[in-house]
């Protein structure tokens, strides 16, 4: 279960993906980079710790892309 700070901040992004084009997840080995430094960078390009949020309310990708991996595992079909 995501707590509820970054919950809010999740749904900001989402939001904020809705009126922002252009932008794009961070192929695995940016992350992994991020990941080494301790910091990972927002869809805004804010950076951040690794599971942080912005001034402006948004997840780190971190989140973002946690978020999606386990939804995607939620709503996998049986069997599948």
């Amino acid at each position: 279960m995501i707590e509820e700070p970054a919950a809010r901040a999740l749904r900001a992004t989402h939001a904020w993906f809705e009126v922002n084009s252009g932008w794009a997840p961070p192929d695995p080995a940016t992350l992994a980079d991020w990941s080494a430094d301790g910091v990972c960078r927002c869809p805004d390009e804010c950076l951040v710790a690794l599971e942080g949020v912005c001034e402006h309310g948004l997840a780190s990708w971190k989140l973002v892309l946690d978020a999606l991996a386990v939804e995607d595992a939620t709503n996998r079909w049986p069997g599948a």
